[in-house]
C-alpha cells in the first residue's frame, strides 16, 4: 500500500501546469547513466557513441536502398527511425562535452552545485527523447498486429524491416531503462502532437493524388482516406496506445528510481562492510 500511495502522490504531483515544459534544475542527470557512481564513465560514453553511430549508419543505409524517388519519407517508421537517430546523436555530443568538460560543460554545473537551469539545447534533447521513446513503441506495435504481411507490396527488405520495426523499440527501452533524467506525464502530449501531425500529412497527402512507391494510393492500409471511418478509429487507437505506453514508462521510470535507490543503499561502503 505505501508503494501505492507514493505513486498516487507522485501522479498527482505531475499534473502541474509547469510540467508541460522542460525545466529541471538537476541538469547533471541529462549527461549520465542512471547507474554510475561517478561524474564521467568511459564506459557510458562508448555506449553513447556505439549506438547513435550503428542508427546513423543503418538510416543512411535505409536511404540508399529504399529512397524510392522521395517515397522514404513518407512513412513514419523512417520519421521514427530518423528521430531515434538524431536524438542519440544529440545525446552523444552531449555526453562528450560533459565527459571532456567541453566548454566547461560540467564545471558549471558542478560550481552551481548541480543546481543550474536547463539549456536549450537539453530541452530540445528532452523533447526529441520523448516523441521517440512513444514513437517507437507505436511505430513496433502497429507495425507487428496490424501491418506486417498486410502492406499489398512485397517486402524487399526484410532485415531492414526488422531493424527500423523491431530494435528501435529495443534500443529505446534499453536507453530508457540507462538514462538518468525522469519522465513526466503531461509530456505525453508532444508524443501525440507528432501522431496528429502525420495524420494530417497522411490526409495532404491523399488529396494531392499521393501514392506509396507500388501505386497504392495511401501512404499505410489502416489509413487509406477513401475509408475515413477506419481512418478515424486508427486515429483514435494509437492516441489511446500512446497514453497507455506512457503510462507504462511512467510507472516503469518510477520502479526504475525505487531500485537505483536500493541498489545504491546496499553498495554503500557501510552496507558492505567497508568501513
Amino acid at each position: 500500500m505505501q508503494l501505492f500511495d507514493d505513486f498516487c502522490k507522485s501522479f498527482n504531483k505531475e499534473l502541474q501546469r509547469a510540467n508541460f515544459g522542460f525545466a529541471y534544475n538537476r541538469v547533471h542527470l541529462f549527461y549520465r547513466s542512471q547507474w554510475q557512481k561517478d561524474e564521467i564513465n568511459t564506459i557510458y560514453l562508448l555506449y553513447r557513441w556505439l549506438w547513435a553511430l550503428f542508427f546513423l549508419g543503418v538510416y543512411i543505409m535505409c536511404i540508399t536502398v529504399q529512397f524510392s524517388d522521395g517515397k522514404f519519407f513518407i512513412y513514419m517508421t523512417n520519421w521514427g527511425f530518423g528521430l531515434c537517430t538524431i536524438t542519440l546523436l544529440i545525446s552523444a555530443v552531449q555526453v562528450t562535452c560533459w565527459h571532456y568538460d567541453l566548454r566547461n560543460t560540467r564545471s558549471l554545473v558542478q560550481e552551481s552545485a548541480h543546481k543550474i537551469d536547463t539549456s536549450r539545447a537539453l530541452k530540445i534533447y528532452w523533447w526529441l527523447y520523448n516523441m521517440t521513446l512513444s514513437l517507437a513503441l507505436i511505430i513496433s506495435t502497429v507495425y507487428w498486429v496490424f501491418l506486417h504481411g498486410k502492406m499489398n507490396k512485397p517486402m524487399r527488405y526484410p532485415g531492414i524491416s526488422i531493424i527500423t520495426h523491431g530494435l528501435n523499440s529495443v534500443m529505446m527501452m534499453i536507453d530508457f531503462f540507462v538514462v538518468a533524467f525522469p519522465i513526466r506525464i503531461l509530456h505525453v502530449v508532444y508524443g501525440m502532437s507528432l501522431a496528429i501531425f502525420f495524420f494530417i500529412f497522411t490526409y495532404v497527402y491523399h488529396l494531392c493524388g499521393g501514392t506509396d512507391e507500388f501505386g497504392n494510393p495511401y501512404v499505410y492500409p489502416i489509413l487509406d482516406w477513401s475509408n475515413p471511418d477506419r481512418c478515424l478509429v486508427t486515429f483514435v487507437g494509437i492516441f489511446l496506445l500512446i497514453l497507455c505506453y506512457w503510462m507504462l514508462l511512467f510507472g516503469l521510470y518510477k520502479l526504475k528510481r525505487m531500485f537505483n535507490k536500493a541498489f545504491s543503499v546496499v553498495w554503500t561502503p557501510h552496507a558492505v562492510g567497508l568501513i
